[in-house]
């Protein structure tokens, strides 16, 4: 186990349909973990729990996630 602090994530959010029922949905592309919730809080305080347990099996990983003092990425989505 490790301390998740000190670590910036990049994720994207989206909202689905899931069972007739509106759900938010967390995804990180670098290591392709996601999760999804109710509510928008809730879809990331289960993205959190996912990453933890991704990274405490796979510690290695973690390098993708340390932050360090750069400008954010910014994802945006076009319709074409």
């Amino acid at each position: 186990m490790f301390n998740m602090e000190n670590l910036s994530v990049n994720i994207s959010v989206r909202e689905e349909k899931m069972n007739k029922k509106k759900v938010f949905i967390v995804n990180n592309e670098e290591v392709g973990v996601a999760d999804f919730g109710d509510t928008l809080e809730k879809a990331i305080n289960n993205f959190r729990k996912s990453l933890k347990m991704y990274l405490d099996a796979y510690p290695e990983k973690k390098k993708f996630f340390i932050a360090e003092k750069r400008e954010p990425v910014l994802v945006s989505r076009i319709f074409l």
